[in-house]
């Protein structure tokens, strides 16, 4: 394994091969438009960093600012508020915090961690994905918003995007949801969001 060489001025993203919340930071990285670098790797173990020893668990990143002010953070929750706080100040891609709609943003993400990773351990994967799609298909009819909550794409959109990008791995047919279909090639015809898909070797 190499010794990867953090430069100033680049954020590194270390995550697995494939990892759907690894997807969701390499596409917020690239919609905030911030240098980078992407590290794939199969435990924090593999990670030769001074301060890996500090995680347990991927994702991981380590963000050396070009002052040279080194900040590192793991999991989905941390690593997106971090990068939100720190580089959407104009929250082009999230809400004031304490807001109605960023109150929605946490709901979303809630519900999907319930959804598919909750405490029914005996359900399969395509039920629980059907149970998502049909809840998502039902607010995007209601809402007739483009995206998730309101009019922009925040990290709602990001953390549920490569599920229902994944809808082969549930054996389910995502044009069955004409409202979900439509949500998911408006997001596909990002090229930030393709690359972070790409780089994580998932499919759009």
């Amino acid at each position: 394994m190499n010794v990867f060489d953090e430069k100033s001025g680049r954020i590194a993203l270390y995550t697995s091969p494939g990892a759907k919340e690894g997807a969701t930071i390499a596409i917020l990285i690239e919609l905030l438009k911030q240098p980078h670098c992407i590290h794939l790797v199969h435990t924090v173990q593999d990670i030769k960093h001074d301060d890996a020893s500090a995680y347990t668990s991927l994702p991981v990143i380590f963000d050396v600012t070009s002052e040279g002010k080194k900040t590192s953070a793991s999991g989905l929750t941390d690593i997106t508020r971090y990068l939100l706080s720190k580089y959407d100040p104009e929250n082009h891609f999230s809400y004031k915090e304490g807001s109605k709609e960023a109150e929605e943003v946490d709901h979303w993400i809630a519900f999907l961690t319930k959804t598919i990773h909750g405490d029914n351990a005996d359900e399969s994967f395509t039920r629980k994905a059907l149970r998502l799609y049909l809840h998502l298909e039902e607010h995007l009819q209601k809402t007739r918003y483009q995206y998730l909550v309101g009019r922009k794409c925040t990290l709602a959109d990001l953390v549920i995007f490569p599920y229902v990008a994944g809808a082969s791995e549930a054996n389910l047919d995502l044009e069955r949801f004409p409202e979900l279909t439509s949500w998911h090639d408006r997001l596909v015809r990002q090229p930030h969001v393709v690359k972070g898909m790409k780089d994580v070797y998932l499919e759009t």
